[in-house]
């Protein structure tokens, strides 16, 4: 920081009156974080949704069983945030209240952060004022604040943002050597890495700071690195163990090296349209060939990608803020592209632009100090277009975060803006409609999602227990032998099919159920209970008799 007695100076070279300024220093990023806070409490109300959100919390041992550093959840390591889960489900259980205002208040410190951060790379105060708004309120970030499963997003980014301020401390004040700021950096580091494991990204984006520092690539700048990419490579082998173990990596070859590169490119096209104009935003945007053919704007997405790129870079002397912006942009979404498949539906999700966004923001946020230099007369507009695009992004997430009240009007609104996802909104759908015991309905939104796509096997369980519950038991094991057939260990569903099958008075196919799920899991009660009243329709007694009687024995 500048010493109080020395005048600070804008981005165009003017002196801004230093006591005016510390006064809106003090103030300033507080309101815009109060701002962001109030934008987030309007979706406080919202309900848990079906993407994850019990999963997360209320369903995650770490979280009701306090083993916060035992063990993956979603495919994830991050006990960070579930110690953050933690005291929401301390607090409030099983209310999405308290999760959500965990949310918003770690939004509203990063906007804190974010603002100190640009203040300290040298941005004026009316620079890092307006990409510490843009921050707060852009739609893109909504749905890592809003979901309450995506609380890791905020979190990394709170810890990240507080080692990128002090790794710019270090490398004002501590030039000589590796002091405390360096060392509180690489700590916050680790936190960050311990949220999510997004946080790997970071390395990459000190070295566009040092850039943006004109620090120069000196043996000693690229050896202080050397522990960011170590953890950062500890963490990135760890990630893939937790995804090989929650069996995120045995995804189908659905897409060749060629496919993924013209993917890469167009969501990185994608999104820079989203952070200028958010419209017809879901929760995914899935990638769809015509005829097995993709469509003209993927076959040029990467002329047109490297064409700006080599444009911002022959003009990073005139106008260095567009090459380091999109670099620091770059820097934080890279491993977020779709290289490869994980999960359900994140080959591309608003929430990887939150961090990555504010290489954007500040090019867009130092504009009117550019042209007021360059082109003097298009200062004003240059301001109307700016105002203007942040009262639509306010307003554009305020009504986002409605999306986000419950499952189906999130469902319902990614359909009509993206499509069915090629069935999995049907899936989740009716999953929902299940929760709400509207059987017809789940039905229903089974049966589309089978239509659309007969790979979703869980379609077939889930309808399978519906038809089980509604005592049509044939339609029921029909159902579930599908299931069966491709997660032929699923415990659960080998002691439902063997008590439809017991129902059909078809007793030696339940007992080979019930045989199987006790091999997988010997300490479930319910199975011998079960298994012993088919061995009594059968005549076998004694075996019977010793199922109920260990049955009688085992806690329930």
């Amino acid at each position: 920081m500048a010493k109080k007695s020395t005048p600070q100076s804008n981005k165009s070279g003017k002196k801004e009156p230093t006591g005016t300024t510390d006064s809106t220093e003090k103030w300033l990023p507080w309101a815009l974080a109060g701002l962001a806070f109030i934008l987030y409490s309007t979706g406080f109300g919202n309900q848990m949704v079906g993407m994850d959100d019990h999963s997360a919390t209320v369903d995650n041992p770490a979280v009701k069983d306090f083993l916060i550093f035992g063990g993956f959840n979603l495919g994830m390591y991050a006990p960070l945030t579930w110690i953050g889960y933690q005291i929401s489900y301390i607090l409030g259980k099983e209310s999405p209240q308290m999760y959500h205002l965990l949310s918003a208040l770690v939004h509203a410190i990063n906007v804190v952060l974010v603002f100190k951060l640009f203040r300290r790379l040298d941005s004026n105060v009316t620079v890092s004022a307006l990409v510490a708004l843009f921050f707060a309120i852009h739609p893109l970030n909504v749905e890592a604040v809003a979901w309450i499963a995506g609380f890791s997003t905020p979190l990394f980014s709170m810890f990240s943002l507080l080692a990128m301020n002090y790794y710019v401390r270090h490398t004002k004040e501590e030039e000589g050597g590796f002091g405390k700021n360096y060392w509180h950096a690489l700590t916050m580091f680790l936190l960050a890495c311990l949220a999510k494991s997004a946080a790997v990204t970071l390395p990459l984006t000190l070295l566009v700071l040092d850039l943006w520092k004109k620090r120069g690539f000196s043996p000693r700048v690229l050896l202080e690195k050397a522990p960011f990419f170590a953890i950062s490579l500890g963490f990135g082998l760890l990630t893939l163990y937790s995804r090989q173990y929650a069996g995120q990596l045995d995804q189908p070859a659905d897409f060749t090296i060629f496919d993924r590169g013209l993917m890469a490119c167009h969501t990185v096209l994608f999104y820079w349209k989203k952070l200028l104009m958010p419209t017809g935003l879901s929760i995914w945007y899935p990638f769809e060939k015509t005829n097995g053919v993709w469509s003209w704007d993927y076959l040029a997405a990467p002329v047109i990608l490297f064409g700006i790129l080599f444009a911002a870079w022959r003009s990073r002397q005139a106008m260095p803020l567009l090459w380091i912006g999109i670099l620091f942009y770059l820097s934080n979404i890279v491993l977020s592209l779709p290289w490869s498949t994980f999960g359900t539906f994140e080959l591309r999700s608003d929430r990887y632009n939150y961090l990555a966004g504010l290489g954007i923001f500040v090019i867009i946020a130092a504009l009117p100090d550019y042209l007021k230099e360059k082109r003097p007369s298009w200062s004003g507009a240059a301001w109307a277009v700016i105002l203007g695009l942040a009262f639509i992004w306010l307003v554009t997430s305020a009504l986002r975060i409605r999306d986000w009240k419950d499952t189906m009007t999130l469902i319902d609104k990614a359909i009509a803006a993206t499509g069915d996802n090629h069935g999995k909104a049907y899936l989740w759908r009716g999953m929902a409609y299940g929760k709400a015991s509207d059987a017809q309905k789940a039905i229903k939104d089974f049966s589309l999602a089978l239509q659309k796509n007969d790979e979703l096997y869980e379609a077939y369980k889930f309808r399978g227990n519906i038809f089980g519950m509604m005592k049509n038991y044939e339609q029921s094991v029909t159902d579930l032998t599908k299931f069966l057939e491709h997660y032929p260990i699923e415990v659960p569903e080998l002691y439902y099919r063997g008590l439809y099958y017991a129902n059909l008075e078809r007793n030696q196919e339940a007992v080979a159920d019930f045989n199987r799920a006790l091999e997988l899991d010997s300490t479930f009660a319910r199975v011998y209970r079960a298994r012993g009243n088919c061995y009594l329709k059968l005549g076998e007694t004694e075996k019977g008799n010793a199922d109920l009687a260990k049955w009688e024995s085992m806690p329930k």
